[in-house]
């Protein structure tokens, strides 16, 4: 009778366990649903469904459970950039089935572990993973599959500096999907060699290779996949400077993105847009699609942020942390007070030091300053002062004594000597223009404007360059000497560098006063030059350091306008002194 009783008992809890587990295989199956349904829109909520699925994976314990629904929710926590957490499933997942080498799906696994270490632009791990994933799936006679992993593998290549040979894996892989009919296949390698030209900045390649998805239409008929595609081909023309291309596909992208209600693509498209409207000097629509782009992503970014932490309140149960906190926290609340108040006598001391470090630099440094400043000042005005020296002496001394000595000539060479005569009278000449360059006495004598037209009058004599001035300004009896001096100073040296650099035709001058101040523009219709090329040249050119020098002594402001084959115009602001 007992015996009878047990082995009713038996059946009975057999009856119940077996009526357990098909509960739990059909619950498992509503969660894959429902998970299916969420994971989109709602990742967070999707999570907490694969958690409840891992659970029954656990009691049921059947390998292919545990594999669906440890891979699925690897899956999705990665989906939310949290990727070591999502390492630690799936390796757990390949220590589980590891030692299970005809285990179907291992190398599923170390694809997977292979591709979230891509995410994390781990290269190295990345394609040590994927290469063990390629041994699996041809040691299970996959080949299909190793289509796919030496996609990744040559798009690891590329992580680890090696395009060349990356692009090469790719391209072969391409033509072995093609012969294969794998469309899926083909599109992804197509988009992995155009990631690998952008990574290069060969957006002409690059370009290339993405226009060639539109080859098979099958495989972009999602607005996902339409949105990502113009995106993608917007970006390239933008980089390529082509922005009417650009506009055309960043207003699909534009569209596909708005109809499937993704931000995700959309800040992108935003962003190509501020850029082609920056490019054709839009700057008003410019900056309106620039704040959509920021807001836009911002919105992305704190959609994933919330999403994310609230996956991780589920993950981790927060609700009883908190509690754990709170005790630890009321048993360390004194120390943490003594640790705070510590730290703030710390970091005020900190702060006290590195202010009186600064102050003490600032000084420094503004005394250097102003004593480069007034040496540099010096400096030219001495120079001015030796140059004005060295013209006297060779306009009264050495040019009186060299006519002296023509006088002697024709005094006591009766006949005359005409080529001698000549060379005096070249070298007496030379001495004038000598004097003249080293210091112009029109200057003194007549003032600014008339220097500057004998400045022009011996350009247009020496050269083919055709120079005119048209200045205007005040009453020259109230401008200092220095004031003068400069600006012959920086005119002479504009015509100078106009003239060594320019291959001009013609160079104007012209000024205008207003508001106590003079607007002085050279201007020339030479080949013009990149802007990048001045202020990389500024710090080691001495005409341009001294034009620089001479405007600040001055206390005027200096701009430069100029491109490749459009001229140089030099506009110099300067106040009555």
């Amino acid at each position: 009778m007992k015996k009878c009783f047990l082995l009713l008992l038996i059946l009975f809890s057999s009856a119940s366990f077996s009526q357990s587990i098909q509960q739990q295989r059909k619950r498992f199956e509503e969660l894959d649903s429902l998970i299916d349904k969420w994971k989109e829109n709602k990742p967070a909520e999707a999570i907490v469904y694969s958690n409840e699925q891992i659970k029954i994976a656990e009691f049921v314990n059947e390998d292919a459970m545990i594999y669906t629904a440890t891979d699925q929710h690897s899956h999705l926590i990665n989906s939310l950039g949290m990727f070591d957490e999502s390492l630690k499933l799936l390796y757990k997942l390949l220590q589980r089935f590891d030692k299970k080498p005809d285990y179907k799906n291992i190398g599923v696994i170390q694809y997977n572990i292979g591709e979230v270490y891509f995410q994390m632009r781990d290269f190295k791990n990345c394609y040590s993973f994927f290469c063990r994933s390629k041994q699996s799936f041809i040691r299970l006679k996959r080949f299909d599959d190793t289509i796919r992993v030496n996609l990744e593998i040559g798009l690891a290549l590329a992580g680890l500096g090696k395009h060349n040979e990356g692009i090469e894996l790719i391209k072969q892989n391409i033509e072995a999907a093609k012969k294969l009919n794998n469309i899926d296949f083909v599109v992804n390698g197509i988009d992995d060699l155009a990631n690998c030209y952008a990574e290069l900045d060969d957006w002409k390649n690059a370009l290339k290779a993405e226009l060639e998805i539109f080859n098979y239409p099958e495989a972009i008929e999602s607005n996902e996949m339409k949105a990502a595609l113009n995106q993608h081909l917007a970006e390239m023309y933008v980089n390529l400077k082509q922005y009417s291309k650009a506009q055309q596909y960043v207003t699909e992208a534009i569209k596909y993105a708005t109809e499937m209600g993704s931000n995700d693509w959309l800040f992108e498209c935003y962003k190509n847009q501020s850029a082609i409207y920056e490019a054709n000097k839009d700057y008003k629509n410019a900056l309106l699609y620039h704040t959509k782009y920021l807001n836009t992503k911002d919105s992305v970014y704190k959609n994933n942020y919330d999403t994310k932490m609230s996956v991780m309140a589920n993950l981790y149960e927060l609700e009883h942390k908190q509690n754990e906190i709170k005790n630890l926290a009321k048993d360390n609340e004194l120390a943490s007070t003594k640790i705070q108040r510590l730290y703030l006598i710390i970091a005020a001391l900190i702060l006290i030091i590195i202010i009186v470090i600064l102050f003490i630099n600032h000084r420094k440094n503004k005394t250097e300053k102003v004593l480069r400043e007034k040496f540099s000042a010096q400096l030219i005005q001495t120079q001015e002062n030796e140059r004005q020296r060295i013209s006297k002496e060779l306009h009264d001394s050495v040019g009186q004594n060299i006519l002296f000595i023509k006088n002697q000539i024709h005094k006591f060479l009766q006949d005359g000597n005409p080529a001698l005569s000549e060379s005096v009278d070249s070298v007496l000449e030379e001495v004038r223009s000598i004097s003249k360059d080293l210091y112009p006495n029109q200057l003194e004598q007549y003032g600014l404007l008339s220097a500057v037209d004998a400045l022009c009058e011996k350009v247009k004599e020496s050269t083919n360059v055709f120079i005119s001035a048209d200045m205007q300004l005040p009453d020259e009896k109230l401008l200092s000497k220095e004031t003068k001096i400069n600006c012959y100073r920086i005119i002479q040296e504009c015509i100078s560098n106009t003239l060594k650099h320019a291959a001009a035709s013609a160079i104007r001058i012209t000024s205008e006063f207003a508001e106590g101040k003079i607007q002085l523009i050279i201007q020339d219709n030479g080949r013009g030059f990149e802007q990048h090329i001045l202020s990389a040249k500024a710090q080691h050119s001495f005409g341009m350091l001294n034009i620089q020098e001479r405007v600040r002594i001055l206390n005027g402001k200096f701009e430069l306008e100029t491109s490749p084959g459009n001229g140089t115009k030099s506009v110099f602001l300067i106040p009555m002194r």
